[in-house]
């Protein structure tokens, strides 16, 4: 009889488990479109701007960096 309560133990608990890892992947795959809508937005407002206002390389890269620095650490 112990040994059937403890099978349904290590059920409920690798049950509970998978939940929370499926749980775990939806708030990973949430992050990964938020930083791709963030680094796509970022791209072409650096792309407008260099085209219209014709800023120096230097500033695009330095946006670039940031952005990357950004990514990192929310990733």
């Amino acid at each position: 009889m112990m040994s059937a309560g403890r099978g349904f133990d290590q059920y409920s608990g690798s049950s509970h488990y998978h939940l929370h890892g499926q749980q775990v992947l939806v708030y990973q795959v949430v992050v990964v479109i938020v930083v791709v809508v963030v680094v796509v937005v970022v791209v072409v407002v650096v792309v407008v701007v260099v085209v219209v206002v014709e800023v120096e390389v230097v500033v695009v890269v330095v946006v670039v960096v940031v952005v990357v620095v950004v990514v990192v650490v929310v990733d």
